[in-house]
């Protein structure tokens, strides 16, 4: 089966890339913040994404992480991992994690993303148009984005 590309994916990734570019850029020039207009015309606009920032502790991701096994061998407690963004796009949750270690408190940042289960499937065959599976839930919602963030603390830790 081939796989079709994904446009709306792309458009959630360009726009959290954008808003880091636009921090890091507000930091490079010591937190003098970017004047209305410049933002505007880097930042691309699409309505279906919602991003927010949330802390997430290695509890949340779960004690039996294999990735916060891996840190906590190597790092014992020196070690931090946040969500910088999340963001939903259609029946997938997208997250960009920020892990920092060690003592000299290096960054390692990177995406993860997850199928929210629950979420409909719809699909055409033979002309047919058909849509298969249940409504997904809050909870369902809360898991995608736990499954995310622990795919975005793997592979950040797969960097280091």
């Amino acid at each position: 089966m081939a796989s079709t590309p994904r446009p709306q994916l792309s458009s959630a990734f360009d726009g959290m890339l954008a808003q880091s570019k636009k921090r890091f850029d507000d930091l490079y020039r010591r937190g003098q913040p970017q004047t209305a207009d410049a933002a505007a015309q880097e930042t691309p606009s699409f309505s279906r994404v919602a991003a927010t920032r949330l802390p997430v502790t290695s509890a949340k991701l779960g004690a039996d992480s294999p990735a916060a096994r891996r840190l906590n061998e190597r790092f014992g407690s020196d070690w931090r991992f946040e969500v910088a963004e999340q963001t939903r796009d259609g029946d997938e949750a997208i997250v960009l994690g920020k892990l920092a270690f060690g003592r000299d408190r290096a960054v390692r940042t990177q995406f993860g993303r997850a199928w929210i289960s629950g979420v409909p499937v719809t699909a055409a065959s033979g002309g047919v148009r058909f849509k298969i599976g249940g409504s997904g839930t809050e909870a369902d919602e809360r898991e995608a984005f736990r499954r995310a963030a622990e795919a975005a603390l793997t592979n950040c830790v797969d960097l280091i």
